[in-house]
């Protein structure tokens, strides 16, 4: 039987072996010899106490933060901006019912058939947008003799 005994000390004891096998990597590695390395390290711990390279960092921490700062208000606003569109959608379709009683099916009938045409719009676009690549080499033999595509050809 499972009690919280028993699973406190097997995660306790999983803890300690990840945590021994995690440590032992590092152990084994230890500090590089590798003088490239070494010199390296040094170049970028100088370049970082730098007081250009500080007031860059800093500036750049800055900048990040009003970056955050600036997308949470533009979410909050762009919540706000969407329930107040709904809102008036809302209040627009409820008082049309109530200056003309058959308007709001006359609305729905017009949005519905914009709906339409629409999806027949994106088929047929999607649809064209595969033969184009093959009607393109005709297309350009026929209008070629027309009119230059650009005033570069034309100047050539």
């Amino acid at each position: 039987m499972i009690n919280i005994k028993t699973t406190l000390a097997a995660a306790l004891l999983a803890v300690g072996l990840h945590a021994q096998l995690a440590a032992a990597p590092a152990k084994e590695v230890g500090p590089s010899t590798d003088p490239e390395h070494s010199r390296l390290v040094a170049a970028r711990k100088a370049t970082n106490a730098l007081p250009e390279v500080m007031a860059a960092e800093q500036q750049a921490k800055a900048d990040r933060a009003l970056t955050t700062k600036a997308y949470a208000e533009y979410k909050v606003a762009r919540k706000r901006s969407t329930d107040s569109e709904a809102a008036y959608r809302n209040i627009f379709d409820a008082s049309l019912a109530t200056v003309d009683e058959g308007a709001p099916a006359l609305q729905e009938k017009e949005r519905a058939a914009f709906r339409e045409r629409m999806l027949k719009a994106r088929t047929a676009k999607k649809a064209g947008a595969k033969k184009p690549v093959a009607k393109a080499d005709e297309d350009d033999d026929e209008d070629a003799d027309d009119e230059p595509a650009s005033p570069t050809k034309s100047s050539n």
